[in-house]
C-alpha cells in the first residue's frame, strides 16, 4: 500500500489508489463492465499473455468472457509495491509489482505467477481513469522460466 507523504499530490495518490481498489473489486465480482469502467473509452490494454485490447467496450466484453470462463471465481492479490509518478498534474504513471491472480482456495501467490503492471492514468473532467495498461510476468534473469 502507499504510504502518505507531505507531497501536495497526496489527494491524487489516494484517488488513484481508490481507482485501483475499484478495479480489483470489479475483478473479484466478475464484472467486466465495472472493470472496464476504470478505463477511458479509448484505453489501450495489454494482458499478461500479450493480448492487445483497444477501448472500454471491447475490454468489458473480453473481461466478461474471461470472468464467465477461465477466470471465474478469481481475484487479484494486493500488490507488494505501488509507485505513482506524476508526469503532469493530470497524468500519472502507476506501477504495481508483485501482483497475481488468485484462484479459488488460494491464499497467496506462487513466485512464477507474480507480475508487474504499468498503468497510465489521466484526469478527465476531475475524475482519474486509466488510459493504458501493460501486464508482464516477473522473471529473474538466468532463473527458471514458468510456462
Amino acid at each position: 500500500m502507499l504510504t502518505p507523504n507531505s507531497d501536495p499530490r497526496t489527494a491524487d495518490e489516494t484517488e488513484l489508489s481508490r481507482l485501483l481498489a475499484t478495479q480489483a473489486a470489479a475483478w473479484a465480482a466478475g464484472d467486466g463492465a465495472a472493470f472496464a469502467a476504470t478505463f477511458t473509452p479509448d484505453a489501450d490494454f495489454v494482458s499478461v499473455v500479450g493480448e492487445f485490447i483497444r477501448g472500454r467496450a471491447e475490454l468489458a466484453a473480453v473481461m466478461q468472457e474471461g470472468f464467465d470462463g477461465f477466470m471465474k471465481g478469481t481475484r487479484l492479490s494486493d500488490p507488494e509495491t505501488t509507485t505513482i509518478r506524476f508526469l503532469t498534474p493530470d497524468v500519472a504513471v502507476m506501477v504495481t509489482s508483485g501482483v497475481c491472480v488468485l484462484r479459488p482456495g488460494m491464499d497467496g501467490c506462487r513466485p512464477e505467477d507474480l507480475s508487474v503492471q504499468t498503468r497510465v492514468a489521466v484526469r478527465c473532467a476531475g475524475e482519474w481513469l486509466f488510459t493504458t495498461f501493460q501486464n508482464t510476468r516477473i522473471r529473474q534473469l538466468g532463473g527458471p522460466r514458468a510456462d
